[in-house]
């Protein structure tokens, strides 16, 4: 019976792919976003470097169709206001399906999402920003992550001949008290805007890869988010330009 499961996975695949697939999964382009030094103070990144940054990393996957996705509300920490989270989460997705920038461009980037609601899933992250198994459902949770990580996200995908075809992505927040904020707090230092950070994510999510801190730290797909900065939470040149080089040729 075990065998017969697998030989009918193995002709979905096919069937659904030009070539023959494997599942496949991916946390991040293998490193999840770490804070940078903290800065100290509300310190936001400068919209003319935002916007005079072309840099952008692909990861490879991308989505033929909506991606849509859940939010696990009960795992959000108690110092969150959990409708101020999920309102967040949701204009971090929407930034990245619209491609609302701070450049002034037009957001035609041909990403979609769709949020479908609550789920009692978890996303399947572990602690040290590895992929479980693919469970069915795209899921934004909290979750504790090992100190220094801020979130991660796994993506699972198959290959086929128009490049990885994106079939679920889940992404884990770290729940320790205190490590995020919704509104810059006063005399702000060690802490982290959720939007920022979610929307990096979500960039993660529909393919984008890291770009060097100590580089391109003005742009949204930074391996390094300093805190108490909300720069973060539109797209920069780069981040909106690489997304829209591969989903504008689909």
């Amino acid at each position: 019976m075990a065998k017969l499961r697998a030989l009918l996975a193995i002709a979905i695949i096919v069937l659904f792919a030009a070539v023959p697939a494997r599942l496949n999964a991916r946390a991040d382009a293998a490193a999840p976003v770490v804070p940078a030094v903290p800065r100290g103070s509300a310190v936001e990144a400068a919209p003319n470097a935002r916007c005079a940054d072309g840099a952008g990393t692909w990861m490879g996957m991308w989505w033929r169709g909506p991606m849509e996705w859940r939010i696990n509300d009960a795992t959000i920490p108690a110092y969150l206001d959990k409708v101020g989270v999920v309102a967040a989460i949701r204009a971090a997705a929407t930034t990245v399906d619209t491609g609302r920038n701070d450049c002034g461009l037009p957001q035609d980037l041909g990403t979609e999402q769709a949020f479908l609601g609550g789920t009692g899933h978890v996303a399947e992250v572990g602690s040290n920003g590895g992929c479980g198994p693919q469970d069915g459902t795209s899921t934004v949770s909290f979750g504790r992550l090992n100190q220094g990580l801020l979130a991660v996200t796994c993506i699972w995908w198959f290959d086929d001949r128009a490049g990885g075809r994106s079939v679920e992505a889940d992404i884990l927040i770290d729940d320790t008290p205190g490590l995020f904020f919704l509104n810059t707090p006063a005399g702000c230092s060690g802490q982290w805007d959720l939007e920022g950070t979610v929307t990096h994510e979500f960039g993660h999510v529909f393919g984008l890869g890291h770009v060097s801190y100590a580089e391109h730290g003005d742009l949204t797909m930074t391996d390094g988010l300093p805190d108490c900065s909300t720069a973060y939470r539109g797209l920069g040149l780069g981040d909106y330009l690489t997304l829209r080089a591969h989903y504008g040729e689909h």
